[in-house]
């Protein structure tokens, strides 16, 4: 008696296809990753624009302070109502939305050459070790927004003593391909002396470099 056994392989052309169908679904993976990444840095960018805007509205129309914390530790953007100058424990949340771990948000990405124009030059903010109660020790960016429109930092304690008129220009853009050289780049301004806000378009040359800005 004898066996036999069949065996067949792939052929060239089999080959080539499954090749191809892997190379096209890459590719379709990679195009929904980059698209679910930008539109993840525009929506943080109107969010976080949302959550100052309404922070002017009620601080003008309620004739108190209102904070926006921006919290790195939390990864979250918060609105609170400060109530009283005099104390801190008093403080409500009235907003409290996260933000997405897929976008970077506060510092200059490194392929930003330029800044955003703006009536007034608006710094840049940096994360700093929260004084207030309700973040106390967190990681974060912090926004007063006073009665008479003007927007001031955080100040030296939970009572915001020793605070400074002073907007801010917060970047956001995505993580790809680089957190240091992201294929998107937007600015979120506020002005100091009014609160008025503004969401800002970086364009990109050749080089793959911010040279300008658009609203």
């Amino acid at each position: 008696m004898s066996n036999s056994t069949n065996q067949k392989g792939f052929s060239v052309i089999e080959l080539i296809v499954v090749m191809m169908v892997i190379a096209v679904a890459s590719a379709i993976a990679m195009y929904s990753f980059n698209n679910i990444t930008k539109t993840a840095a525009d929506d943080q960018a109107r969010k976080i624009i949302d959550v100052l805007d309404e922070a002017r509205q009620k601080a003008l129309n309620q004739r108190t302070t209102f904070r926006v914390e921006i919290n790195k530790t939390k990864n979250r953007i918060i609105l609170i109502d400060e109530n009283s100058i005099a104390t801190a424990n008093d403080d409500v949340v009235i907003k409290s939305e996260p933000l997405s771990s897929s976008v970077v948000i506060g510092a200059k990405p490194d392929n930003v050459t330029t800044t955003p124009t703006a009536t007034s030059p608006i710094p840049v903010p940096q994360y700093l070790a929260s004084n207030y109660v309700l973040s106390s020790g967190d990681q974060k960016i912090t926004l007063r927004f006073r009665r008479n429109g003007q927007v001031v930092d955080a100040g030296t304690d939970g009572i915001g003593t020793g605070s400074l008129v002073s907007g801010a220009t917060i970047y956001v853009h995505s993580n790809t391909p680089s957190v240091t050289s992201p294929n998107l780049v937007r600015a979120v301004t506020v002005l100091g002396s009014t609160g008025d806000t503004a969401l800002l378009k970086c364009t990109f040359d050749t080089y793959g470099r911010c040279g300008s800005w658009v609203k």
